[in-house]
């Protein structure tokens, strides 16, 4: 007996819409595998960072964290976070001689017979030189080596620091307090340097160590004036040259472990080509033309506040 019991239409694929050239959604193919028998349903993956694989190619025991990967130039937690320290104690450099010097200037003056003026270019001369020669130690650092720069001006910091503590007269203490800021101006820009190449990919790790870097001119300012004054009420004002002289000793022998082999030239470049490069390409004019121009900007304005004073 033939069974007359209607069953449902069901609706063709063009009565909904599909037809041969409808477009087949992400939904629709995910719901046709899945109706499919012996069909299994594939999530797609998310697109890898380059930068992620890159680390974990090149650094094998990375530490991926919630602030993001470590570089591949370090080879622990420990000498990064020494590196950072290094990186705020370069930048505090120049403001940590300048706060150390600001508050014993009186004992300077009253020792070594200095006038107002000659007082007042013990700090201004740091501040003055470490401006003008930066631009041009930056490139320096570039092409002969950010690492030895940096040592080279931790360990010159320190000398020139004990050559203050012996000033005999005001013109000993003025000019060797601009060379100081020599020194400084070279250990900035090649913590600079290393720290953007080390930190290529945006994270907070990379977020934290930028804003420990940016605070060492502020702590640096205040740290140097609270050591030299404790060492000055202890013992006199040239004991504070002397401790600030021990501590980038200590800083500069720190620096040969914490400061990464990170530099701008090609690894297998000796230092012979390099000497050839920085002749050949330095620009000794531009670095001449800052340094000449900052000076006589300071004299031109020195001498018509003191012209408007007299």
């Amino acid at each position: 007996m033939a069974d007359d019991t209607k069953q449902p239409a069901t609706p063709s694929a063009a009565s909904i819409g599909i037809g041969e050239n409808a477009p087949v959604t992400p939904t629709s193919r995910a719901e046709s595998s899945a109706s499919s028998p012996g069909t299994t349903t594939t999530t797609p993956e998310p697109a890898a960072d380059p930068g992620r694989q890159e680390a974990q190619a090149t650094n094998p025991n990375h530490n991926n964290t919630a602030f993001g990967l470590r570089p591949a130039c370090f080879a622990s937690t420990l000498q990064e976070v020494a590196f950072v320290s290094q990186a705020t104690i370069a930048t505090a450099t120049s403001s940590f001689f300048q706060g150390a010097s600001a508050i014993i200037t009186a004992s300077i003056g009253r020792d070594l017979g200095m006038s107002q003026g000659q007082i007042t270019w013990i700090t201004a001369s740091t501040a003055l030189t470490a401006g003008a020669f930066q631009l041009g130690l930056g490139q320096l650092a570039d092409l002969l080596g950010r690492k030895s720069v940096f040592l080279t001006g931790m360990g010159s910091f320190a000398a020139f620091s004990l050559l203050v503590a012996w000033a005999q007269d005001p013109f000993w203490m003025d000019v060797v307090c601009g060379i100081l800021g020599v020194c400084a101006a070279m250990v900035v820009p090649p913590a600079i340097g290393i720290m953007g190449a080390a930190y290529d990919v945006p994270s907070k790790r990379k977020n934290l160590a930028f804003s420990a870097f940016s605070a060492g001119n502020p702590l640096g300012f205040v740290f140097g004036s609270i050591v030299s004054g404790l060492a000055t009420m202890v013992f006199n004002w040239r004991a504070s040259y002397v401790l600030i002289a021990i501590l980038w000793v200590v800083f500069a022998v720190l620096a040969f472990w914490t400061i990464p082999k990170v530099e701008a030239y090609p690894p297998d470049q000796g230092f012979a080509e390099r000497g050839r490069t920085f002749l050949r390409t330095f620009d000794f004019v531009g670095t001449g033309l800052t340094i000449f121009g900052t000076g006589l900007l300071t004299a031109a304005i020195t001498w018509v506040f003191y012209s408007a004073l007299l």
